[in-house]
């Protein structure tokens, strides 16, 4: 019995130091903020389906800089002009990662992280550096880029009237996610691994299987924990998933690399051109002696980082730009009459968006409304530096809330309305776009930005060149999301139309 009170006694104390130590006194060398909760910190006080609400709620009482813990401290950022001091003005002092456990499982606990998106220093300039490099080979955001997004978009409406087709009608009712998914996942496969997927492949649909099952733990409740609190992760089946799923995507790369290894050591050519993204990889590995910025696992993590970069956001940004127009059939209905108006049937071309102002407005707003990263990757400081009168320490964590930006009242009237109209000058041409940032600003904004606006453009206005899409058997679709690392819409069926066959 004594034995037992004795470790109560212990356990009591060491709750008592932590509490006092984790919120009374490092609180105090925080900008100010919710009173968090004893070891989980905000995160249960969070909207996890649509965190800018509580942030919003957060900014109105603390201002545009305040902290949150997750349960590790973290100072957000819901202000334009704040995102614009500290990613272009300080950019470089704004531009580091957290180094955290959970960051480090992937990447071998390196001091500077791993892969394009969670390294810093030297191996992150670097990294990026080269991708940027190759992108601008391959073509990103000149022709022959935008040649593999009109083909693969040109295969969706194939496959689609082919659905159609095969009911013997002239519509059918079906779920878009999947043929969304192998559109733009091909697109990016080209680019990466220079192959392509049938639709309902599936190898590919395994690896999308992990891919949502490693984004949707990333920011659950379990992980941040584990983050914190490394120890309690051999209690949680949650991180042993999360471990689980996310080194067969990187077996799955890995897997990849050593089939393009044998290529690239069989020709021997240097005069020949890269076909792709891994094999400029390796040909730069050959060129350095295999030096330490370039690595088999640095590989597979950039190359799994720009997959899920460059695929999963697209897909979900088409899919709930899909239901927003079938909410909305008088805005679908001024699309088709825009691209009417300047396309008629031809194909379309990315140089066609600055003729076609309403459909690149109702995009602007599908970006704005969706927020489709509601927790945008936090950044790290490199060095200390001054922000609002606080002194803030090297390490420390920051997050841009993008979501609290979307859906400023003083920027946007009516911020919870899907309303593209808002993005259109009197005369109707686009305009007020300046706070609208979807692919994030400063030196960490999104590398496939180009590729991704082509892709928004070109497949969605094929799209709907082609087909009208309304509800399945009358029944809208939910504009309710699911929690997680991206925006991602409950499933739905719609019904498509060909628009050819309208009377």
């Amino acid at each position: 019995m004594t034995v037992i009170f004795a470790i109560v006694i212990i356990i009591f104390h060491a709750i008592i130091y932590y509490l006092y130590s984790e919120y009374l006194v490092l609180r105090h060398k925080y900008p100010p903020g919710p009173l968090p909760l004893p070891f989980v910190g905000n995160f249960l006080q969070i909207d996890l389906a649509y965190p800018h609400r509580s942030m919003i709620k957060w900014k109105k009482k603390f201002g545009p800089m305040f902290t949150i813990w997750l349960p590790g401290p973290v100072i957000v950022l819901a202000d334009y002009k704040l995102l614009h001091e500290t990613l272009i003005n300080q950019g470089n002092v704004f531009a580091g990662r957290p180094t955290s456990f959970v960051y480090g499982i992937f990447s071998r606990h390196h001091p500077d992280g791993d892969g394009i998106i969670l390294s810093q220093n030297e191996k992150w300039s670097n990294q990026r550096r080269f991708a940027l490099k190759v992108f601008r080979d391959f073509g990103m955001g000149r022709n022959m880029m935008e040649q593999k997004v009109r083909y693969y978009a040109d295969t969706l409406v194939q496959y689609l009237k082919k659905e159609i087709g095969a009911d013997g009608l002239k519509t059918t009712i079906t779920d878009l996610h999947l043929p969304i998914t192998f559109c733009v996942g091909n697109i990016i496969h080209d680019l990466i691994l220079g192959k392509n997927y049938e639709y309902g492949d599936k190898e590919f649909l395994r690896f999308k299987k992990l891919i949502d099952s490693t984004l949707k733990d990333f920011v659950s409740v379990p992980m941040l924990l584990v983050n914190r609190y490394p120890i309690v992760r051999f209690l949680l089946p949650t991180y042993y998933r999360y471990c689980k799923n996310g080194f067969a995507l990187q077996h799955f790369f890995l897997k990849h690399i050593e089939e393009h290894e044998k290529a690239v050591v069989t020709s021997r050519n240097e005069e020949n051109e890269p076909n792709d993204f891994i094999d400029a990889y390796l040909r730069n590995m050959i060129k350095y002696a295999e030096g330490r910025q370039y690595d088999r696992i640095t590989l597979a993590l950039n190359s799994g980082d720009l997959w899920t970069g460059g695929m999963e956001t697209t897909v979900t940004t088409l899919r709930w730009a899909i239901i927003y127009l079938i909410h909305n059939p008088d805005i679908q209905k001024l699309v088709h009459n825009e691209i009417d108006k300047h396309l008629g049937t031809r194909t379309v071309y990315w140089a066609d968006r600055t003729a076609m102002h309403y459909t690149s407005a109702v995009i602007c707003e599908v970006q704005r409304i969706v927020n489709i990263l509601p927790w945008h990757i936090p950044h790290a400081t490199t060095s200390s530096t001054t922000l609002c009168g606080y002194k803030i320490q090297k390490g420390t964590v920051i997050m841009p809330q993008i979501g609290a930006i979307n859906f400023d009242e003083n920027l946007y009237q009516n911020p919870e309305t899907f309303q593209p109209s808002r993005f259109l000058s009197s005369e109707g041409t686009l305009c007020n776009i300046d706070h609208l940032i979807p692919f994030g600003i400063g030196k960490r904004s999104c590398l496939g930005e180009a590729l991704a606006r082509t892709e928004l453009f070109i497949i969605l206005t094929t799209l709907l060149q082609n087909f009208e899409f309304s509800a399945a058997h009358g029944k809208l679709p939910s504009l309710k999301r699911h929690p997680g690392m991206v925006s991602v819409p409950q499933n739905y069926e719609c019904q498509i139309r060909l628009r050819n066959e309208l009377s």
